[in-house]
């Protein structure tokens, strides 16, 4: 005990002296009574400096430059006080920010690279944007590789977490907005809700607004540009995807999903030269990519190459027998090559499940007039797909084309008029402008056929049917001369198309070049032709002589050939009505109204003859 207090008293006499010291201290910097700064208030100085020593201090002060006023501002320096940075991902480094938002799949490889380390080095804000990225590899770049090595969110801060629940909301179709100041990531995640299969249009606007913020933020941003290009195409504003899929679009890179899309938007556009090139890169990474066939076989299909979209559709098919979609596809394509028998099976097949839809019944009433030569039934199915459809211009133009074709009238109209309902809107469309001419034609209306087939000779890369049609025309008006022009224009191009030699014959018969027309006639029908294109070949030679022997004897090779010749058995007609021979001229008369049966002028014909028969 005694120990104890000598060494208490020993205690306090040491903290008695170091106090006194340090007051000592703390009162050669301050004046009288001054507080120590930190100490409690009744902490205060005793020492009070003499008389003497205040002036002596005073004139220290004076005299000391650091101490001296100026008015020169320009040689006092400020002092830097750094604010703390708030933003989440302020620690980040900016190249690893610059990658991270471009957010391209190269892009985010090279983020990862610089920011990588062993994962408990990470801090939470890397973690967080390494998870990010993560998700819009699923979500936007799912062709790519998924991430790895992707460190776990044990527990995350409220601001962490509002960007991955921003994805959540995304992903399940809700743009989700969060109060407060808003980097690239809170900004543009919210936008991700394009690509969900939500159809609430609400969100478009909001995500245009989000998308173009974060170009702002990231101009060369690939991530923004992708996603526009996605909102654009789902609001059929095509032109102006593409402009964002071109901008999206890295040099040397291949990302499946902005050059599909691209290709996509170019085939809505027809332009199918580029989407060509633009799959032959990418079915080489993607052989069996069954979207990739699928974009391929339509391509092909469009530019006339139906061997290869059969190729492409089978492949497709393959893979997904059950695949409705392409089974319709590839009985389009039978159906345009002709191959009706392939097309009618698989017809069978699709009407099972759909037997309304409306492409099913534009095949179906092609089929029943080329195949089946079914042109009434081919009416009938056509006018109910009109009254399932009656604004899809698919079904309207192939209506104009049936009805202009054959003479029949498809829900009251004509060809003539319903290819104006399609010119009423597209004033341009090539095959509303086709069935105008080839309506007018049919009823003889050969000026205003005219006047419709000039327009459409003044457009660049005109089909070849359009302009043999001109051609008939010209013909029909006696203008030999533009006739010719044509036909042998076409001729010269490509001496080998058995429709233009068709023509070329024709027009130079009109025009008197007989020998020339016979000499062709002869070495064609030499090389043992088509059943059609002889048949055709007799029909034309008919015309090359005086002699009626000779002339019946043609025209009966001609119906031996092909016994559904309208022109022949019409001309055949024409020579028996001469001779006064009405039951034999009857006879062809009567086929030609069965092949013709809603042609005025066969039907008068016919009338007038049963007439003189009787």
């Amino acid at each position: 005990m005694i120990k104890f207090e000598k060494l208490s008293g020993f205690s306090v006499k040491i903290i008695s002296f170091l106090t006194a010291v340090f007051v000592g201290f703390a009162s050669c910097q301050s004046s009288s009574q001054q507080v120590i700064s930190g100490a409690s208030s009744d902490m205060t100085s005793v020492y009070q400096a003499s008389p003497e020593e205040k002036n002596e201090q005073a004139n220290d002060q004076k005299n000391n430059p650091r101490n001296k006023k100026t008015n020169n501002t320009s040689e006092s320096t400020p002092i830097k006080v750094e604010k703390k940075n708030t933003v989440y991902f302020g620690s980040i480094s900016k190249d690893v920010m610059d990658e991270m938002q471009i957010a391209s799949p190269a892009g985010i490889s090279r983020g990862l690279n610089k920011m990588r380390k062993a994962e408990i080095e990470y801090t939470e804000s890397e973690k967080v944007l390494y998870n990010i990225t993560s998700r819009l590899m699923t979500l936007v770049w799912s062709r790519e590789a998924p991430l790895t090595d992707v460190p776990e969110l044990n527990s995350v801060s409220a601001q962490g977490n509002n960007y991955l629940a921003l994805i959540d909301s995304a992903s399940k179709g809700v743009f989700e907005e969060r109060k407060g100041e808003k980097d690239f990531f809170m900004t543009v995640l919210p936008a991700l809700v394009v690509l969900s299969s939500s159809t609430n249009t609400d969100n478009y606007a909001k995500a245009e607004a989000a998308l173009n913020a974060g170009l702002k933020i990231k101009r060369d941003s690939v991530l923004c540009n992708y996603l526009l290009g996605v909102l654009y195409k789902k609001q059929k504003q095509y032109e102006k995807a593409l402009e964002y899929f071109d901008k999206a679009t890295e040099s040397n890179t291949v990302v499946f999903e902005i050059l599909f899309e691209k290709s996509d938007v170019l085939i809505k556009l027809g332009r199918y030269d580029a989407v060509t090139k633009i799959l032959d890169r990418l079915i080489v990474q993607y052989p069996s990519d069954i979207q990739i066939l699928k974009l391929y076989a339509m391509a092909s299909f469009e530019v006339g190459d139906y061997a290869k979209a059969e190729s492409f559709a089978s492949q497709v098919l393959q893979q997904n027998p059950s695949d409705l979609e392409f089974v319709l596809f590839r009985a389009k394509i039978f159906v345009e090559t002709g191959e009706y028998l392939k097309a009618s099976s698989l017809l069978d097949v699709y009407a099972k499940t759909y037997p309304t839809q409306h492409e099913y019944l534009l095949l179906r009433a092609k089929l029943q007039k080329e195949w089946n030569k079914n042109v009434s039934a081919a009416v009938t199915t056509i006018e109910k797909a009109i009254s399932l459809y009656p604004k899809d211009s698919d079904i309207i133009l192939y209506a104009a084309q049936l009805a202009s074709e054959t003479g029949y009238k498809i829900s009251g109209r004509t060809g003539g008029q319903l290819a104006d309902i399609i010119l009423a809107k597209d004033p341009e469309n090539i095959k509303g402008l086709q069935y105008s001419v080839q309506s007018s034609y049919n009823e003889a209306n050969y000026a205003q056929a005219y006047s419709v087939s000039k327009k459409l000779m003044s457009v660049q890369n005109v089909p070849q049917s359009a302009v043999l049609m001109h051609i008939k025309v010209c013909l029909a008006l006696k203008y030999n001369d533009e006739a010719w022009r044509y036909a042998a224009g076409l001729y010269e191009r490509n001496p080998d198309d058995v429709d233009i030699i068709q023509y070329y014959i024709e027009v130079m018969i009109a025009i008197g070049r007989t020998q020339s027309a016979s000499k062709l006639i002869n070495s064609m029908l030499s090389a043992n032709p088509s059943a059609i294109l002889k048949s055709f070949l007799y029909y034309e030679r008919s015309f090359l002589t005086s002699n009626e022997s000779t002339m019946l004897s043609d025209l009966r090779s001609s119906l031996i050939s092909n016994p559904r010749n309208s022109d022949a058995l019409f001309r055949m007609y024409q020579i028996y009505f001469k001779r006064k021979d009405y039951r034999k001229a009857q006879y062809y008369l009567k086929q030609v109204v069965s092949l013709n049966p809603n042609d005025e002028t066969y039907l008068r014909l016919n009338k007038e003859l049963d007439q003189l028969v009787k």
